[in-house]
């Protein structure tokens, strides 16, 4: 097995064995990559102060594992290096569980091997930028379930969608939708996804 680097930004981890970590991460293509962490649950060398925590946009070094039919291969983690960790989504629940929905947006989206976008990646890391400092997480998370959706190809177009997918994210405080268009917009996103990508 051969060795590689790249950078990712971790959407899900669970626990493997009394001593191991699953590791589901996004590269910079858009494209899932999964990692088998030996002794990540304990090692503080390799894998110190939650490096592997999701949100968290890290460094890997790993051992390739070949496709084996239909089952996703697990390749070996080395080493993992924190490149940025938003250090502000853990100082409110609201942040976390916003950026932690986010995640799990994307983690859905993730097909194993397959490249599907850069843009997913970066819509992704700015959207956990704009949730340490959001002031209207409700909106933030509306604009990203209508990006994702439009960057999928599976929203219809609509003219009351036009200015949630011009803006930026960044500039999402500054949105504004009232009453029964709002409850529209939510009602269309939602629907969209659980149709797309089933239950969150």
């Amino acid at each position: 097995m051969s060795s590689k680097s790249e950078k990712i930004l971790v959407l899900r981890t669970f626990k493997y064995s009394e001593s191991d970590l699953v590791v589901h991460g996004l590269n910079s293509l858009g494209a899932r990559i999964n990692f088998l962490a030996k002794g990540g649950l304990r090692s503080r060398k390799r894998f110190a102060g939650g490096v592997l925590e999701p949100t968290h946009y890290i460094e890997v070094t790993y051992k390739v594992s070949p496709m084996t039919g239909d089952t996703d291969p697990l390749h070996t983690l080395l080493e993992a290096t924190l490149l940025r960790e938003f250090p502000k989504l853990r100082s409110d629940y609201a942040r976390i569980e916003a950026a932690l929905y986010m995640l799990r947006i994307v983690h859905k989206l993730g097909q194993q091997g397959v490249v599907d976008s850069p843009d997913l990646f970066n819509l992704l890391g700015n959207a956990l930028q704009a949730a340490e400092t959001s002031s209207h997480l409700e909106n933030l998370k509306l604009q990203f379930e209508l990006k994702v959706l439009a960057a999928q190809g599976v929203l219809p177009i609509e003219e009351n969608f036009r200015p949630w997918l011009s803006a930026s994210l960044a500039g999402h405080d500054q949105l504004h939708s009232e009453g029964a268009e709002r409850q529209w917009l939510i009602a269309q996103a939602h629907s969209h996804l659980r149709h797309y990508l089933g239950t969150l």
